[in-house]
């Protein structure tokens, strides 16, 4: 596994056994502290198995950057002779192979593809760490001119659900979880709103993702695709374990009461639903394009009904 870690990519076995004979092995439980911000640290760490997450705060919700088998923690201040400027939390139970500085120098200058591979990897934190801060920075200012609420049915806009959707994705390829995407249309919409106007419309789409938001487990995101369409992405989850949640959701839409503020209720809605699942391969463009296509399935079967396309 070490041969084929992104620091040791390429090294031969014997120089690795040479450098690494004197490091140890450690290991966290989940929730453990490894490093903290501030502390000054001389060993670089390789995770054997488990995952660490980096956190600006020890109660961080959402991670910095989740880290997983093969990947190295703790090479910033070791190289830079700096503090930690983050904390690392043991997010599952973790084993780790405890570097000192030394071994990591002597490796380095005894090969140039342990400097190259290490180049590579800090040139990829800094790229991470920029984002970071460019997200930090644009939440800050508060979204000026290009809020991420969508006015009319309070979920998320298309661009806070794109850019949502894909750190989700990359996360759950990385840590080889089973995710669905669940993508849903209002049918009907251009009759409907023929017939009951713009305020109908609008009551009507409110309802679907009032719906939709209650439906939802704490870890599924939603939003606001465009138009009369709607996205949800549900981690941890198999095609099987979504079909049901959304007939769920199906069955929901049609039973559910449209009512105007004046009081006056309209008639029942429906909506079609396409799924797909997850591939290691894929990318949000993919992705979409698969649940699109599992939902123009169902709206050609007739509309309110669950295609799946895997």
């Amino acid at each position: 596994m070490l041969e084929s870690a992104p620091l040791f990519r390429g090294i031969p076995s014997d120089l690795l056994i040479d450098n690494l004979s004197k490091s140890r092995l450690r290991t966290l439980d989940a929730g453990e502290v490894l490093l903290v911000p501030g502390q000054t640290n001389d060993l670089i760490y390789i995770i054997l198995s488990g995952r660490l997450n980096i956190q600006s705060k020890i109660s961080s919700v959402e991670p910095l950057a989740i880290l997983g088998e093969g990947e190295c923690v703790g090479e910033m201040s070791v190289l830079g002779g700096a503090p930690v400027s983050a904390y690392a939390i043991a997010a599952t139970d973790c084993r780790l192979l405890a570097i000192g500085h030394t071994a990591l120098w002597e490796l380095i200058n005894n090969s140039h593809k342990a400097a190259y591979n290490m180049l590579n990897i800090l040139t990829e934190r800094i790229r991470h760490t920029n984002q970071v801060m460019a997200e930090s920075l644009e939440h800050e200012q508060g979204f000026s001119g290009d809020p991420k609420v969508d006015a009319i049915t309070g979920l998320y806009n298309q661009r806070w659900t794109h850019e949502r959707f894909e750190r989700l994705l990359l996360r759950g390829i990385k840590d080889k979880k089973t995710n669905c995407i669940l993508m849903l249309e209002f049918d009907r919409f251009k009759e409907f709103c023929d017939k009951y106007g713009q305020l109908g419309c609008d009551q009507a789409l409110r309802d679907i993702a009032h719906t939709l938001l209650s439906c939802l487990r704490p870890d599924d995101h939603a939003g606001r695709h465009f138009g009369e369409r709607f996205v949800a992405i549900l981690p941890n989850t198999t095609l099987a374990e979504a079909c049901v949640a959304a007939e769920r959701l199906r069955a929901d839409v049609k039973e559910s009461l449209v009512v105007l503020p004046s009081g006056d209720a309209l008639p029942p809605i429906s909506i079609s639903l396409g799924l797909t699942q997850v591939r290691p391969d894929d990318t949000l463009v993919r992705l979409f394009a698969r649940t699109d296509k599992a939902l123009m399935m169902a709206k050609e079967n007739g509309g309110n009904c669950v295609k799946l396309v895997e």
